[in-house]
């Protein structure tokens, strides 16, 4: 009966589980790169006053050194990674919640319980959350794609749907 339906809304819920272990993937990421440049900021600062006072013969490359790391410090509030790991985080978080919402609705879908009609409704209705929740979060700011890790979020999610729904991916 709803068969053609059930399998939008199916693809819809694995396309869902892959962009939310992409950008799980992503914050990671994004969360080690901020983290390396506030440490390599701090050594720079502080080993580098140090350094000035023992050998003194460098003052120059100490210089530099304290310097450059100001420069970073002072352009870092305009590098994207601390307003990408919050938009991130919450967009995570959110999409996550919505996907807990879809594969609940899974069963009644699954089951033959609701129409083609109100399957189509209950899938666009989705989609739209799903985009309003980017718009709200990363608005018009765009994450450069990274390939291996959209590979790593597919394999995340064929795992995730092997184990609880094995069946299914006879259909895939």
């Amino acid at each position: 009966m709803s068969g053609n339906y059930q399998e939008r809304f199916w693809r819809e819920l694995d396309q869902l589980k892959v962009h939310v272990y992409y950008l799980e993937l992503y914050l990671e990421k994004t969360e080690r790169i901020e983290r390396g440049l506030n440490i390599v900021l701090a050594i720079a600062s502080s080993g580098s006053i140090a350094g000035w006072a023992i050998w003194q013969n460098y003052q120059m490359t100490w210089a530099f050194i304290i310097a450059l790391s100001q420069l970073i410090h002072a352009i870092k509030p305009y590098l994207p990674f601390s307003k990408r790991l919050k938009a991130l985080n919450a967009l995570t978080n959110d999409l996550e919640s919505l996907f807990l919402s879809m594969e609940n609705h899974w069963f009644n879908v699954s089951e033959g319980r609701l129409t083609e009609e109100e399957i189509h409704k209950l899938h666009m209705q989705i989609k739209g959350t799903r985009r309003q929740l980017i718009q709200k979060h990363i608005g018009s700011e765009s994450l450069p794609k990274s390939n291996k890790l959209l590979a790593q979020a597919v394999a995340s999610t064929k795992i995730y749907f092997s184990n609880f729904y094995s069946f299914q991916e006879q259909q895939q």
